[in-house]
């Protein structure tokens, strides 16, 4: 099964933002959730505990993501970045917020 993978405005943005070497790597977390949807990557916890996160240690990347209220077959990327003082996560929250 191949899954969708759907980013929003934002999460766009933050792509935009990266240089060609982070881009890659993002592009291959991607491609990964193509292959294994919401198999891929590791839980988070607490208020984001609904959504999995896919990391690039060496980069000090995260790709947050979660499954579709929609469908099961399409993953929607909330943000793309850094991890610095839990970044990624804080503005993570603040969009599914802003989603309701």
């Amino acid at each position: 099964m191949t899954y969708h993978i759907k980013l929003n405005k934002l999460s766009k943005e933050d792509y935009n933002k990266l240089d060609g070497s982070q881009k890659k790597l993002i592009d291959k977390s991607l491609k990964k959730l193509e292959l294994q949807g919401m198999q891929a990557g590791e839980w988070l916890h607490g208020s984001l505990s609904d959504c999995k996160k896919i990391k690039h240690t060496r980069a000090g990347l995260r790709v947050v993501f979660k499954e579709s209220e929609n469908s099961i077959e399409i993953i929607d990327i909330i943000t793309i970045g850094k991890r610095s003082n839990k970044e990624v996560y804080k503005i993570t929250e603040k969009r599914l917020k802003n989603d309701k």
